[in-house]
């Protein structure tokens, strides 16, 4: 199913469609919101695809926001873009909200910063932390690359795929993106890779890249515990996750693409009972 070319209207994404029919660009100006409602399949969509297509289909209706989600949010908006800090999150005053002033000012505040995403006193303090140790530890390599610009392309299924790398550094091929974690000891991290697809993002990242003809080999973690002390940590994910994660999306993708094709509304699963009954 072949994706129209009027459907992906967005001016800042620069769209051109090169010779070999992909339709191509990139967002130099976009925000991470307007990047994340133009038309594409990213990298986190995957997880609702391993549910179904269905699920896929209708994403809209699975969004969830969380604090942890809000804190890794301003972690990265602290290290890769520290200008635009105030234009999308605020610190929460403290409030006497055991007086009725203090409950009005509470609601004031939050009325007045609606289109802001509010962080507590205590998250605030413990995000600058965990951006002064990244930018310690990885500040050099980080200030090497693009920060937070999205790129589009269509595959050969018509699929527009897109991605918006942390950094890009684009001579070298590497990609680079920052997590919050519990934990950076390699065994633990593995866990996480594993259990979050992060492993799929990377492969989605660099063929995406690769698709608009550019050179991306490389795919680097940047772990940041989310507890004091704060510890950081850099991985470079292996060429075997990268093919594994390659076979595994890619048969994702088909079967999205099946699902599509064939016009059903809807995907019913068999089920039975579990093996120990």
């Amino acid at each position: 199913m072949r994706e129209k070319r009027g459907e992906i209207t967005l001016a800042k994404v620069g769209i051109s469609a090169q010779a070999a029919g992909f339709i191509t660009g990139k967002g130099e100006e976009m925000t991470n919101k307007e990047y994340q409602e133009a038309k594409g399949i990213s990298a986190s969509d995957l997880k609702l695809l391993e549910i179904s297509p269905l699920h896929l289909k209708h994403k809209d209706l699975f969004k969830f926001e969380s604090e942890v989600f809000d804190l890794g949010s301003l972690v990265h908006k602290m290290v890769l873009e520290p200008d635009d800090v105030d234009k999308e999150f605020v610190k929460m005053p403290e409030f006497n909200l055991r007086t009725k002033a203090g409950k009005e000012d509470k609601a004031k505040f939050e009325e007045e910063n609606k289109e802001k995403t509010i962080i507590s006193p205590a998250d605030w303090e413990r995000a600058e932390k965990m951006a002064f140790n990244i930018k310690a530890i990885a500040g050099n390599i980080i200030s090497k690359g693009i920060k937070e610009e999205s790129f589009f392309a269509t595959d050969e299924y018509g699929i527009v795929r897109k991605c918006r790398p942390d950094c890009y550094i684009e001579p070298l091929g590497v990609v680079i993106d920052i997590k919050t974690t519990q934990s950076t000891k390699p065994f633990d991290f593995q866990k996480a890779i594993y259990e979050y697809r992060y492993h799929y993002q990377a492969y989605w990242y660099l063929k995406t890249l690769k698709l608009l003809g550019k050179k991306a080999n490389q795919f680097i973690f940047i772990a940041v515990e989310k507890k004091e002390p704060f510890m950081v940590r850099l991985f470079r994910i292996s060429d075997n996750a990268i093919n594994r994660a390659e076979v595994e999306v890619e048969e994702l993708i088909k079967s999205y693409v099946e699902f599509l094709e064939s016009g059903r509304a809807e995907v019913v699963e068999d089920i039975d009972l579990p093996n120990w009954a």
